[in-house]
């Protein structure tokens, strides 16, 4: 497959009940689904599809709202899970391995309850899952971690703080969350600053934040446990063990959860290489 100078295949678009949707796909095989963050893409994912898809069909999938897909009506999770589970049918996709990280983590975690039948496996890169995230975590003394959960739900504000400081916004973020400084360089800096530049783009993003609490409810509330293999890693900078003690609360079956030493929260573009080779192993040994 051609591939562009990001080392991202060629972009693809597939609507959704009206809603266009963008991801890149690339391999053939069993299909492993990525679910991008914020303030991130599914370009986040570009290091890891070249070596997963050596065995793999990989579908990297841009969130609605997020990157270039158009926004939806409602963004909490179990809304964007609904979305997700028809973009697999179109595309013919009935069981596959999810994994999503930070945002793309919720969503995953909400996909997993609703539609467990139609995964393999999940895993979850570093992320407060809402409603299972411990309550800890959520002290004073972590603001500087979990800070912008707040900030980002506010209406309006954020954006009318942030806009035409988008550059010097997300710089902070991947400087001070990463653990590996030059994971993430300042031409893919460039490239999150343009998805995410204006008020309509930056409150697309802050839109799941804001929907946070109604997600929160959905998955305390929902009555499954989960008997798919679940794979949680957390970066040693980050949320570490926090990812594991989360998934363990819905899963019948003991999780894999690993803890990524000299690591932060960007795991997809900090260790690419070991994050691979760890999903790898893992859905090989299901």
């Amino acid at each position: 497959m051609t591939t562009n100078n990001n080392m991202m295949p060629d972009i693809r678009y597939c609507e959704v009940d009206g809603i266009t949707i963008h991801y890149y796909e690339q391999g053939e095989g069993p299909v492993i689904l990525l679910l991008p963050g914020w303030p991130q893409t599914a370009y986040a994912w570009r290091k890891m599809i070249p070596l997963l898809s050596v065995n793999y069909r990989v579908i990297a999938l841009e969130l609605p709202g997020m990157g270039n897909s158009n926004p939806l009506p409602k963004a909490d999770t179990l809304t964007a899970a609904r979305y997700i589970s028809k973009f697999c049918q179109q595309l013919e996709i009935n069981k596959f391995h999810l994994v999503g990280h930070d945002v793309g983590a919720w969503v995953a975690a909400t996909f997993a309850l609703e539609f467990q039948d139609q995964l393999s496996s999940l895993t979850i890169m570093d992320a407060g899952i809402p409603g299972l995230i411990p309550d800890e975590v959520f002290q004073p003394e972590n603001a500087a971690k979990i800070w912008q959960f707040y900030f980002h739900a506010v209406t309006d504000i954020p954006e009318f703080l942030i806009e035409g400081k988008e550059e010097a916004y997300l710089d902070w973020y991947f400087t001070t969350k990463s653990g590996v400084k030059d994971a993430i360089t300042k031409s893919d800096l460039a490239y999150y600053v343009k998805a995410y530049q204006g008020r309509e783009r930056l409150a697309n993003g802050f839109a799941y934040y804001r929907a946070f609490p109604i997600s929160a409810d959905f998955n305390r509330n929902h009555p499954t446990v989960l008997q798919i293999p679940v794979l949680a890693i957390g970066g040693a900078k980050a949320q570490g063990e926090n990812v594991g003690r989360t998934m363990q609360k819905i899963s019948e079956k003991k999780i894999r959860s690993v803890v990524m030493p000299d690591t932060g929260h960007y795991i997809p573009e900090e260790q690419s290489i070991a994050a691979s080779d760890l999903l790898m192993t893992f859905i090989k040994e299901i």
